[in-house]
């Protein structure tokens, strides 16, 4: 007398046939050649080339600081009162990385489109690194953000100095959807808002 029942026999038929399914399937994804990637040559030209200070820092004086310190006293008068001891160093921390950042001024750096992506300087971006772009206006400067397709990846930023945004455009349009109701995020916002 046997141990498997016909029922038994069936599921572990299937089963078999499931894992031999699945291998024969990872074994054509291997057998697949992957995509050329595209890459940018010192050999490439540059579609557009310009020259531009990578943010435009507000001077602050000693009132900027002032509200900055009795806004951090007022939070941690609240973190005293509810004995929430690291959220007192962590608004000591921020108080400081704040007052070390706004005494910093934007560098001028390079930027360049070619036919397969940007560069910034040094840092190569091509254009399968991103899902989509936009241009838009941000404190009187023409900013062109690529968002990238990396999870939890900031948007990679170039400001426009010397070229044409239309024509820009027009070329970014070939490789990328415009995302054109996008503009600025709300990060843009609250450093316009603290003047930062």
């Amino acid at each position: 007398m046997s141990i498997w029942t016909k029922e038994d026999k069936i599921a572990i038929l299937c089963v078999g046939q499931m894992i031999i399914s699945i291998s024969e399937g990872n074994m054509a994804k291997k057998e697949q050649r992957p995509k050329e990637k595209a890459e940018i040559t010192p050999a490439d030209k540059p579609v557009f080339f310009w020259q531009a200070v990578e943010f435009e820092s507000q001077k602050k004086g000693a009132s900027w600081f002032a509200y900055i310190v009795v806004a951090a006293l007022a939070v941690i008068g609240v973190f005293i009162w509810q004995k929430q001891w690291l959220g007192i160093g962590v608004v000591i921390a921020a108080v400081a990385a704040l007052w070390s950042q706004s005494r910093t001024s934007g560098k001028k750096k390079n930027y360049a489109i070619y036919d397969q992506g940007v560069t910034i300087d040094n840092r190569v971006y091509t254009f399968d690194q991103f899902k989509s772009f936009w241009i838009f206006l941000y404190q009187e400067r023409v900013i062109i953000r690529f968002e990238q397709l990396r999870r939890l990846a900031l948007p990679v930023e170039m400001p426009i100095e010397g070229e044409s945004p239309d024509q820009i455009r027009l070329l970014l349009s070939k490789h990328l959807p415009e995302e054109e109701g996008k503009g600025e995020d709300i990060l843009d916002k609250v450093n316009r808002w603290i003047r930062f």
